[in-house]
């Protein structure tokens, strides 16, 4: 059922991942192509791509490989959030931030932006959760303390990514890091609050790092090509959002 409910959600974050950066007024599912509506079977890519009608009936144009990719991982993700943490706010509130998560991949490795549209909602969903004590933490710990140690992580977060931003314009050129990169930060911050934010941003930091060397190395990439850094932000976020303290837990102990 929540693996059901997970691809239905990623129809949507496929929808959003089109339509926004585009500054299209919502509507329903249609070709990013000729914007002729998809008949209901293609509302779904994934059995579209099952029977093998991947294309537009309009203008022939593919169905994009993303759609059905998003679809299958949201629904793998919600089923596995589920088993995990079981009906609970910790359920919903994690599933919520995968999407979001996800919408961000899709419009920063597409498009090369991470929309206000989509950011600012999302903190105020994280100070919600925050208020409801839903942390990475275990247990309850109470929504006070959920919203001090929330704040402070999106505050570490934002600053970090600032001075990163303002170091990486100033020796790579502009765009090297934009607002969008420092406000996501923020938003993984008021998620996985404080201390947890330091990990997630090494995480963060380590995953770019060692990504886009290889792409240096296997010459995907030269020094002059911008490469998306809220991925690596996604990653780290998400891993930490998770297996925060287990990570910690190991690393410490180590």
């Amino acid at each position: 059922m929540f693996g059901l409910t997970g691809i239905l959600v990623g129809a949507v974050v496929n929808l959003l991942g089109t339509d926004l950066p585009a500054r299209r007024a919502l509507q329903r599912p249609h070709c990013p192509y000729c914007d002729h509506p998809r008949p209901w079977y293609q509302w779904l890519a994934l059995p579209t791509y099952v029977v093998g009608r991947g294309k537009c009936p309009q203008c022939a144009a593919p169905v994009r490989i993303r759609y059905p990719l998003v679809e299958i991982a949201l629904g793998f993700l919600f089923a596995w959030l589920y088993l995990r943490y079981g009906l609970s706010l910790k359920f919903v509130f994690f599933a919520l931030y995968t999407a979001i998560f996800a919408l961000v991949m899709v419009t920063d490795l597409e498009r090369r932006l991470i929309l206000n549209a989509v950011i600012f909602p999302a903190m105020a969903l994280a100070l919600l959760g925050a208020l409801l004590d839903v942390t990475s933490f275990h247990g309850a710990v109470g929504w006070w303390n959920a919203l001090k140690s929330a704040l402070l992580g999106g505050g570490i977060g934002y600053l970090f990514f600032f001075i990163a931003a303002l170091v990486g314009n100033a020796l790579l050129g502009p765009g090297a890091l934009g607002g969008g990169d420092v406000k996501l930060a923020a938003f993984v911050g008021l998620v996985v609050g404080f201390p947890l934010i330091v990990e997630a941003l090494l995480l963060t930091v380590l995953s770019g790092g060692v990504i886009s060397l290889l792409l240096l190395v296997t010459r995907l990439r030269s020094l002059r090509d911008p490469i998306p850094y809220g991925p690596f932000l996604v990653l780290g976020g998400w891993v930490t959002m998770i297996w925060g303290l287990e990570f910690a837990g190991w690393l410490f102990v180590q």
